[in-house]
């Protein structure tokens, strides 16, 4: 009976840390996003962005995702990096203004998920 009401307790304690976790895990769209964020703070023709911690986030991130999901990151991050080397100031205007404001949830001190997808 006491190994029955401690393996009762013991679910109950995992089944309320899921919400947790999964709280702190971003979606596929916001994944996404952090990676173009990434790819314009590397751009050096954006201005200097320093994207350490938000490399090391998106490795965290990207762990137990699915490859294609993965692959889809990368693909989007190197289209933001070379996006970012344009000639044209209306498009560098407006990726320097991405990069200034939606990006900025990503690339804060601490990265959160709520208020990161846009």
């Amino acid at each position: 009976m006491r190994k029955l009401i401690a393996i009762v307790l013991t679910g109950a304690a995992l089944s309320a840390a899921a919400p947790a976790f999964a709280a702190d895990r971003w979606s596929d769209a916001e994944y996404l996003k952090a990676n173009r964020c990434l790819g314009l703070a590397l751009s050096a023709e954006l201005g200097a962005s320093d994207p350490a911690a938000l490399t090391a986030q998106i490795k965290d991130q990207g762990r137990g995702r699915d490859i294609s999901m993965r692959d889809r990151g990368d693909s989007t991050r190197d289209d933001a990096r070379r996006a970012g080397k344009t000639r044209n100031e209306a498009v560098k205007a407006k990726l320097t203004a991405e990069l200034g404001g939606s990006c900025q949830a990503y690339l804060g001190t601490s990265v959160a998920t709520s208020g990161a997808s846009s």
